[in-house]
This record gives C-alpha cells, sequence and structure tokens, in this order.
C-alpha cells in the first residue's frame, strides 16, 4: 500500500463527512431505517408478552411456533432490504450535497421496481452463499459448547466428578467456536461492498459483484474493522438507550461505509489507470546475418 496512505487521518476525515451528511438531512436518515427499528421493538415487545403468558407452561404451541417462524423471516427480509436501501441511499448523499434521503421514496418507490428488487436480492443471495458454510461452523461449535456445558453443569449438580472427556470436549468446542467466528468475520469483511458494487453497475451480477469487492478490500479489511471499532463508545450507548441510539448511529455507520467505498475505490481505479499508462517494454532485436550471397 501506499505510504501517504494514513489510515487514521482518512477514517478521520470520512467520519467527519458521514456526520455532516447525516446532520444535513438528519430526520430524512432516521426513517430509511425506521421501518426496521419499528419491527424490532414488535419483536421484542412479543418476546416479553409470551414469555409472561408461557411462563411455567413446558410446551408451545405449533401454531405459536409457526407463526415466530414466520415472524422471523419476515424480520429478515425487512432487515436485509433496510440494510441495502440504506447503504444506496448513503452512497449518494455522500456523492452528491444536493441528495437527501428521502426515505418514503427509497423504501416504497426508487428500489421496489423489478430492476433494483433482482439487484437487490442477488445481492444478498450471493453474499449468503459464501457465508453459510462459516455460519454452519460456528454453529456446530456453539451447539458443542452447550452441550458441554450443560452436561457438566448436570455432573456438578449431582456430585459427581466432571469427566476429563468432558473439559476437554468444552475447551475444543470453545475453540472452535473462536476460531470459526473470527474467520467468518474476515470473510464477512471481503463482501462487505457488495451492495454499493451492485448500485455503481447494477449489470455486474453474480460472482462478478464477489470478485469486484474481494478486490476492493485487498489490504482494507483490518482498517474497516478498525473503523466498526472506532463506533464501540455509540455501540455502548445504543445498550444504554435500548436500542433507541440505533436511529442516529446506524445511519452514521452506513454513511461512513459509503465513504470508505469511494476512497478505496479511487485508490483501486488510479492504480489500474497506472497500469494501463505504463508504456510497453522495449524488445530487443537480434539481427541475424544474411548467409545468402
Amino acid at each position: 500500500m501506499d505510504q501517504t496512505y494514513d489510515r487514521k487521518a482518512i477514517r478521520k476525515k470520512i467520519k467527519r463527512h458521514a456526520k455532516d451528511v447525516l446532520h444535513r438531512d438528519l430526520w430524512g436518515n432516521v426513517g430509511l431505517i425506521a421501518p426496521w427499528m419499528i419491527v424490532i421493538y414488535i419483536i421484542f415487545i412479543y418476546s416479553y408478552a409470551t414469555t409472561s403468558v408461557t411462563t411455567g407452561q413446558n410446551e408451545t404451541s405449533t401454531g405459536q411456533a409457526l407463526f415466530e417462524a414466520l415472524f422471523s423471516l419476515i424480520f429478515a427480509i425487512i432487515t436485509a432490504y433496510t440494510i441495502y436501501v440504506a447503504e444506496y441511499q448513503s452512497l449518494k448523499q455522500m456523492r452528491d450535497e444536493t441528495t437527501t434521503a428521502k426515505p418514503v421514496e427509497s423504501w416504497f418507490k426508487t428500489y421496489l421496481t423489478k430492476k433494483w428488487q433482482k439487484t437487490i436480492w442477488l445481492s444478498i443471495w450471493m453474499t449468503f452463499l459464501f457465508l453459510i458454510g462459516w455460519a454452519l461452523l460456528i454453529s456446530f461449535g456453539h451447539l458443542g459448547v452447550g452441550l458441554s456445558s450443560i452436561t457438566m453443569t448436570l455432573y456438578a449438580l449431582s456430585n459427581i466428578s466432571i469427566p476429563t472427556f468432558l473439559v476437554v470436549s468444552f475447551i475444543i468446542s470453545f475453540i472452535v467456536f473462536a476460531v470459526f467466528v473470527i474467520i467468518y468475520l474476515m470473510k464477512q469483511y471481503k463482501y462487505i461492498f457488495i451492495p454499493f458494487v451492485g448500485l455503481d453497475d447494477p449489470s455486474t451480477k453474480g460472482f462478478k459483484l464477489v470478485a469486484k469487492s474481494r478486490e476492493l478490500m485487498k489490504g482494507h479489511r483490518w482498517e474497516l474493522f478498525v473503523m466498526h471499532l472506532s463506533f464501540f463508545w455509540w455501540f455502548l450507548l445504543i445498550g444504554v438507550t435500548l436500542g433507541l441510539a440505533s436511529f442516529y448511529v446506524m445511519p452514521y455507520i452506513y454513511l461512513t461505509l459509503a465513504g470508505y467505498y469511494d476512497t478505496i475505490n479511487d485508490i483501486q481505479k488510479k492504480k489500474e489507470a497506472k497500469v494501463t499508462e505504463q508504456p510497453a517494454p522495449i524488445k530487443a532485436v537480434v539481427l541475424q546475418p544474411n548467409s545468402t550471397y
């Protein structure tokens, strides 16, 4: 990487610009994620209500289980759509100071067209395809940790010494779980620019989307991770306010991520331009003596 590339200075510059853009149309950007946040609060209230009602009951009705599964699916769809709409509008706002969030138009008109729905869900499918394997491995590790913990707890409650193999099983499961979580995060950062690539060029489909995002993220995964870490105190505020701070923090993060995409994409374009501008190497021509007299 170019030694003149100051990551800290660039991060501060992008975040400052993102905050300016956010304040330029604060309520519009809040509106972009409002439907998602409303669904989250509905789930929280529903979970609390059903837990209170079913306390002391050992079984959950089939109807309730189906309802919860359907609700989870709807929530996943709304979450995915919210992220893409917010990131699309964030990139447009970061590029043009006259552009605003336009939450109602973005949600129910601009990106509900056949063209954009195809781009959005194809992008989501490609991301899912490349991450599902690692997510399953994390689940297996988590399952191993859970089963080992429960079994050891039962042994302890029965005043029976815990077998060595259970302790070893717990340690191995925990290590596997931790390792695959780290790998999953590393892989996830490879595909973090897929929404922006799809917005810039909707004709880019399938594996080309993935390849472009991977190419842009080479040498920048740690940089993006540090960027997210820089929001630590904001994430803490989200927890303290029971999620209310998300209305401000999440648009701020999406705008910052959009700024990083443009910065890294510009660097990539400059590198490609330098390669094409380089003159072709001069080939040496060896003259052969003429043997004809």
